[in-house]
């Protein structure tokens, strides 16, 4: 018997069976006890921001280029508010910020979240 043979034979019973398809490529792997106990120390906005910096992930690749306009398009916030957010974030250690301001790149603490593969 082969694995689609096993996999079918299991859904005739009536059983789920998870089967990994392409479509699920590029997930966001959100680790759940870390981000409920950093959620109420954070603001919403903090929260928007990781989430826009999240959007930028690529796979096995910890950072993330973007620029502060391309943060304040996908959030919707002011600069001094995305400003104040990435700070919260800093400060938290959620995320890290590399390089110049020219020149700014990003990490996010795997701890929280991560692109799937």
């Amino acid at each position: 018997m082969n694995i689609s043979e096993a996999i079918q034979i299991v859904k005739d019973v009536g059983l789920n069976v998870y089967t990994p398809r392409a479509k699920d490529a590029g997930f966001i792997k959100v680790y759940p006890e870390p981000l409920a106990s950093l959620m109420p120390k954070i603001s919403g906005n903090a929260l928007k921001v990781l989430m826009a910096l999240a959007y930028g992930l690529k796979w096995d690749d910890p950072e993330i280029v973007i620029t502060r306009e391309d943060l304040i398009k996908l959030t919707g916030l002011s600069k001094p508010t995305l400003r104040t957010a990435l700070d919260e974030l800093e400060e938290k250690m959620v995320i890290k910020r590399l390089g110049p301001n020219v020149r700014r790149s990003y990490t996010i603490s795997s701890c929280y979240l991560k692109l799937g593969k």
